[in-house]
């Protein structure tokens, strides 16, 4: 089966209060989280975003913004679609803008995975990883209804849609690595330590 053609789509809209500041900024190690996230997408992505309010941190890419304002990540997944649709592209992979850990192979894999699928996410906790998946452009009406209803849970359009997870161990992800979150400043030390080889 062929690989779908993805638009990259980082969701850079959030404040980052309790970061202590807008969390695409944040340097993890040096380097923009935003920057670290994007160049992830861009190995696997035919064209990649920054969906949201564009960051301080230039990092080359193009910003989208909502297209239904104060949807949260479900908006931003709304943007990406109709780009993606509007590019000939067959999926967005979506992903929010504070995993620094994340790498292009689990990437390249979760696509391998899509198929016939209308979205495909690394299982986690008894669900998955909403903001780290991937949502074919046919899903785009399930997300125009579920705005208009104002349920904005990227989860519950995931379940919705028959979205499938993906055992984490056959995408290459390490338990606590690629898909840590970085949300507080305690976070952003522990991803630190990780990049160093701790």
């Amino acid at each position: 089966m062929t690989r779908p053609a993805l638009l990259g789509a980082v969701l850079v809209g959030g404040q980052g209060t309790r970061l202590g500041g807008a969390k695409p900024d944040t340097p993890v190690a040096g380097v923009p989280m935003v920057e670290r996230v994007a160049a992830a997408v861009r190995a696997v992505a035919v064209e990649t975003r920054l969906v949201g309010r564009p960051p301080a941190t230039d990092v080359g890419w193009p910003t989208l913004p909502d297209r239904t304002p104060d949807a949260g990540p479900l908006g931003g997944l709304e943007a990406a679609l109709v780009e993606a649709e509007a590019h000939d592209l067959d999926a967005v992979l979506l992903v929010a803008c504070d995993l620094p850990l994340l790498e292009p192979e689990p990437l390249s894999r979760l696509a391998d995975e899509l198929g016939d699928a209308l979205a495909v996410a690394p299982a986690r906790h008894g669900g998955v990883d909403a903001a780290c998946a991937i949502y074919s452009i046919r899903t785009l009406p399930a997300v125009r209804a579920a705005l208009r209803s104002g349920d904005r849970s990227l989860h519950a359009l995931f379940r919705a849609v028959g979205g499938r997870g993906v055992d984490p161990s056959a995408l290459g992800i390490e338990p606590g690595r690629q898909l840590m979150n970085v949300n507080v400043p305690g976070d952003l030390h522990r991803a630190e330590h990780l990049l160093r080889g701790g």
